[in-house]
């Protein structure tokens, strides 16, 4: 198993944009940043799901901070928004997908 390189993993992309100002400040307002590491991943996660209604955006290329002002996502934008706010938060990660025929 290939080692997790943690600064690739907390690295901002076009997708993941958790340097924008809506992120930030969401990131802030709810103290994630002072949480422990469990309860900040868990915290994200539950955000996401509670808070972000179940939707369809215009593409699955947009941005996480997109996914946040549209308020509504489906699995792959949501999960965008997810791996952001991880990012923002000190956690490093990544998405791995499969196609199921």
């Amino acid at each position: 198993m290939e080692a997790m390189n943690n600064q690739e993993y907390l690295a901002e992309t076009t997708l993941l944009d958790f340097r924008h100002s809506a992120i930030q400040q969401l990131v802030d307002a709810r103290g994630l940043r002072n949480l422990p590491v469990g309860s900040r991943i868990g915290a994200v996660y539950q955000l996401v799901r509670d808070e972000i209604q179940f939707g369809y955006n215009a593409s699955d290329q947009i941005s996480a901070s997109h996914v946040l002002r549209d308020g509504y996502g489906q699995c792959n934008t949501k999960t965008t928004l997810v791996m952001a706010l991880l990012r923002a938060v000190g956690v490093p990660c990544r998405v791995h997908g499969a196609t199921i025929h």
